[in-house]
């Protein structure tokens, strides 16, 4: 039974809308020049970065879920599914951008290599701060760091694991 459930399809219309934008350029590109090779050049420059895209998305569309006993990752366009344990897990960032979501950044070794997804966060707020403490339950190494250092969360996660001080390098 899923205890947590988050996706990184929002991935998709990020892609098909720089495709589209790729491709409109290309055709700008192919309209401005009446040189054939000039033409194929444009075309074939442009057939490459959208199928980079259409790979790059591929690999980046992610479900997961959160277990009681693992984390699983399905791959949606490769039709994969990774299951993590969680002592696997490495890291947790939470990413907090002005005008985008907020997004989730875990860092966990599966199969000899450490990999690294981007997801939609899990939980706002106090709740975020509920599934840090279940995840610690899981794993006490996990490292835990907010982006930006000055967003609230971090603040609300050192009120609940203790004020950690950075230190400022003397300057003389």
């Amino acid at each position: 039974m899923l205890k947590y459930h988050s996706s990184s399809r929002f991935y998709i219309t990020d892609a098909v809308i720089t495709i589209v934008m790729v491709i409109g350029f290309g055709f700008i590109g192919v309209n401005a020049t009446e040189n054939i090779a000039a033409q194929i050049s444009v075309m074939m420059v442009t057939t490459f970065i959208s199928l980079w895209f259409v790979l790059r998305t591929r690999n980046s569309v992610v479900d997961v879920g959160f277990n009681e006993q693992f984390m699983v990752v399905n791959y949606i366009f490769k039709n994969n599914k990774a299951r993590i344990q969680y002592e696997n897990i490495v890291a947790l960032e939470y990413i907090a951008v002005r005008r985008g979501p907020t997004l989730n950044k875990i860092k966990f070794h599966f199969k000899g290599k450490t990999e690294l997804i981007r997801f939609r966060t899990v939980a706002h707020g106090a709740d975020f701060i509920d599934f840090v403490k279940w995840l610690k339950s899981k794993n006490d190494t996990l490292v835990i760091s907010v982006y930006p250092p000055d967003d609230y969360m971090n603040h609300r996660l050192q009120e609940e694991y203790g004020f950690n001080y950075r230190k400022v390098p003397k300057i003389d």
